[in-house]
């Protein structure tokens, strides 16, 4: 099956939106390296900002290929979870963001990226996309059927 319309659609969105994570990492990593520093107890643990940068780029490419490539069900439902995670994470720390605790470029970049991570999910919802993972799309899966 071809894929469907939808389905390159969420590929997009999903990787435009991790491109701007990727930016949002490069501007905030030296605050975050920083941040560790100034802290003798999670001063040894600098380098694992480089270790999670690369779980974070790999856990999306794997969540991207089996869900725009393979047609998983699971690496969808993933995905949807955690772009509701994303989203929600976003609106707890908005009033932190708006109070000054982030810049106003990590801000605008957040707010893209979680834009941008909703909007793929729900392009997984889509009839087309729907087919694609071979979920019901007429609504009838509900219906019980008297074979008699």
């Amino acid at each position: 099956m071809p894929r469907p319309a939808s389905i390159i659609t969420f590929e997009r969105l999903y990787l435009a939106g991790l491109a701007l994570s990727l930016v949002s990492w490069a501007l905030d990593w030296p605050l975050m390296q920083a941040r560790l520093a100034a802290n003798p107890q999670t001063a040894p643990f600098g380098w694992m900002l480089s270790v999670m940068l690369l779980l974070n780029i790999a856990g999306s490419l794997l969540l991207w290929f089996f869900t725009a490539r393979r047609a998983s069900v699971v690496a969808k439902w993933l995905v949807v979870v955690f772009a509701g995670l994303s989203a929600l994470r976003f609106l707890l720390n908005l009033p932190a963001a708006l109070g000054g605790a982030m810049t106003a470029t990590s801000l605008l970049l957040a707010t893209l990226t979680t834009g941008l991570s909703v909007t793929a999910a729900a392009m997984l919802f889509r009839t087309d996309a729907r087919a694609w993972f071979g979920e019901d799309v007429d609504g009838d899966d509900d219906v019980v059927e008297d074979v008699a």
